[in-house]
């Protein structure tokens, strides 16, 4: 093992390096960074033979054109603009030596090569470039064959225990599944785990590297309007991967999916180097591309040359698909591995049980009643205060204060834990959730031909992302709809194409509740949608402001004998406003009620519901609003579905066909 205090130094300093810290009574130390390294990129040395020296470097570099290079572009993380000049993706001006460094790759280069030389004293805390930026010194030196006689190397002594600490023997992607419970966690997660050869058997001491958005406040609204236009900022951050593990796996109950690379020893030296250098970066957050898997894939693309990922998402990069890319690169996934949440671990345990056990165990978790079984014959004790076990860590890991009767209750279980004898192997073999490369490609386009009380109509829809109720489930949250900007145009018979309805934000989750879980359901949609409304006795149709919120529970047999075999019936109720015209003072609003049924089964699912809305409060008449869906998907990337609409006034009928991609 390494020593301990060694370890400790270790995320002193790469927090540091990172901006994750700033060093007490240094609140200027960004600032200083800054204003040193812009002054290190201007770097004249003393003597005329060291000038003579860097000059020969810089008019090397020129004739070879080793700004041109795509390491380069790749170490500065520079992109053609649509309008045909570069712009580098880092948003941080500390990360540059040049006033120009972000849209000039050669004047970057040409400040960086005056960098290494700097001979000033480092202002404490802060690094020499050479140092600061060991991966461009160390591409450099291999590229211009730097002569150590009249190019002083400096010793990095920090970098190196740092390196020293982490010394990963293999890298691993690591995928975490959807949360739907939390604004942060919908999309999925990729991280970075570093395998150390000395925690092969205890790997939850191995580190991990993430790269993620700090958004602070919570608020559903900002949430989703700053993540989607680039309003957080975000950077690399190394941590203990326990605690990750605890986070996802534990408290939001997320599946890991682990999937090892096979890199070079010089591949890891080389993303070891670039991940020191990124502690430098800071980039704007969006959601659905420059997020936590786009810079991943940037960073590995460092480290393995002859990677070339990253250009192959598109401009939608969503985390599922990403491992897709991996998997699809001949030889570069040589394993892959399975960790089950906690909330997994507690179903595995359930499905073992008997039905004596079973009922012992949903007693237990009524943890006021708090007592103790009696050992009983063919009894599996262990496995049933296990699984109880299980559900008070899975309850109160995130809780601040737990209720003293149920601490003490706990309490009682671990000491009776530890007199029971009996064993059990819990069978974790088959994954509950599907990994993520199973999942359907993200955008979509449809097509659509039916029949209306208004006459017969074609339409057609795109969607930028992510998921929709009647989307194949497998690799994503089952029961759960994540849509951007889901438009849909229609045209009926001898009149013009309307916009009838778009989506800006469309969120649902309807897992059901559970005496373990108990989690709610919602469904929020905003944007814009066709009301239907009476005028002199005429049908018409108008596009109006759209603001709906639904709450509620759903319900399934999710411990049966045959899980979820009976579908999930949803009981919501919220609040719906519009505005148009044709309301009474411009707008209608007031409560909706909601009962929703959904059943999936193989490539069909079934979704029907009825939702009742009051408009009273408004003086606006009441409406109603049915539904019956049908879905066959062929593929993941086929479906063909039918539907059946009902409201006040208005009723239609369609087929449609969904291409994903």
């Amino acid at each position: 093992m390494f020593p301990l205090y060694l370890l400790t130094l270790l995320f002193i300093l790469f927090t540091t390096s990172l901006g994750a810290i700033e060093p007490p009574g240094s609140i200027n130390i960004l600032e200083l960074d800054f204003l040193t390294a812009r002054r290190q990129g201007k770097e004249i040395p003393k003597s005329l033979k060291s000038q003579q020296y860097l000059q020969e470097l810089i008019n090397e570099a020129k004739e070879k054109h080793i700004s041109e290079e795509t390491h380069w572009y790749r170490l500065l993380r520079f992109n053609k603009t649509r309008w045909g000049y570069w712009e580098s993706e880092v948003d941080n001006k500390r990360y540059f030596l040049a006033e120009d460094g972000k849209h000039n790759p050669e004047k970057e280069l040409i400040a960086t090569l005056h960098s290494f030389f700097t001979e000033e004293p480092i202002p404490e805390g802060l690094q020499h470039p050479q140092c600061g930026y060991p991966e461009r010194y160390h591409w450099l030196k291999e590229k211009l064959r730097f002569d150590r006689t009249r190019l002083v190397e400096v010793p990095c002594e920090r970098f190196e225990v740092w390196k020293e600490a982490l010394n990963p023997e293999s890298l691993s992607v690591v995928f975490s599944s959807y949360y739907m419970q939390a604004p942060a966690s919908m999309f999925g997660h990729t991280l970075i785990k570093l395998n150390n050869k000395v925690n092969e058997n205890a790997e939850l001491l191995d580190y991990g590297v993430n790269y993620a958005a700090t958004p602070g406040e919570m608020d559903p609204f900002s949430y989703a309007y700053r993540g989607l236009t680039g309003g957080y900022p975000r950077s690399f951050a190394i941590f203990p991967y326990y605690l990750k593990v605890n986070e996802y796996n534990d408290m939001e109950s997320r599946d890991l999916w682990e999937y090892k690379l096979k890199l070079k020893p010089e591949e890891r030296e080389r993303f070891l180097r670039h991940l020191w250098e990124m502690g430098r970066a800071d980039f704007d957050y969006f959601f659905i591309n420059e997020n936590c898997s786009y810079h991943l894939m940037e960073i590995l693309e460092v480290a393995m040359p002859e990677l070339d990922i990253s250009k192959k998402t598109g401009w939608i990069v969503a985390p599922g698909d990403t491992i897709k890319l991996y998997l699809a690169e001949d030889g570069l996934v040589i394993s892959k591995k399975y960790r089950p949440s906690l909330y997994s671990k507690i179903k595995y345990k359930i499905f073992d049980m008997s039905e004596e056990e079973r009922t012992t165990y949903f007693e237990m978790i009524r943890f006021e009643n708090a007592f103790l079984p009696e050992p009983k014959d063919n009894f599996r004790m262990s496995l049933v205060t296990d699984a109880v076990l299980d559900t008070f860590r899975y309850r109160y890991s995130e809780k601040k204060t737990i209720p003293k009767q149920y601490k003490d209750y706990y309490d009682k279980l671990l000491i009776f834990r530890s007199k029971q004898n009996d064993e059990y192997t819990a069978n974790e073999q088959i994954p509950l959730s599907t990994p993520p490369e199973s999942s359907h490609p993200v955008s979509r386009v449809a097509t659509s031909f039916g029949a209306s009380s208004l006459g017969n109509f074609a339409e057609f829809q795109y969607r930028i992302a992510y998921h929709d109720l009647m989307n194949v489930s497998k690799g994503h949250a089952p029961n759960s709809e994540l849509a951007f900007f889901d438009t849909t145009v229609r045209t009926y018979e001898n009149k013009k194409p309307e916009l009838t309805a778009m989506s800006a934000v469309k969120v649902a989750s309807l897992n059901p509740y559970n005496s373990i879980s108990k989690d709610f359901s919602y469904i929020f949609d905003t944007g814009i949608q066709t009301a239907v409304y009476r005028n002199n006795d005429e049908t018409l149709r108008k596009q109006v402001g759209n603001f709906d919120l639904r709450l509620g529970y759903s319900f399934s047999n999710e411990f049966g004998k045959t899980p979820m075999s009976m579908g999930v019936l949803s009981v919501l109720a919220g609040v719906k406003v519009q505005n148009g015209r044709m309301f009474e003072n411009g707008v209608r609003y007031g409560g909706n009620l909601s009962l929703l049924y959904q059943k999936e089964w193989g490539a069909w699912k079934i979704y029907t519901g009825a939702t009742a809305q009051n408009y009273q409060l408004s003086h606006n008449l009441n409406s109603y609003y049915a539904t019956f869906k049908i879905r066959y998907a062929f593929s993941n990337t086929h479906e063909l579905r039918v539907e059946v609409n009902g409201e006040r006034f208005y009723e239609e009928t369609f087929i449609s066909y969904h291409y994903l991609f």
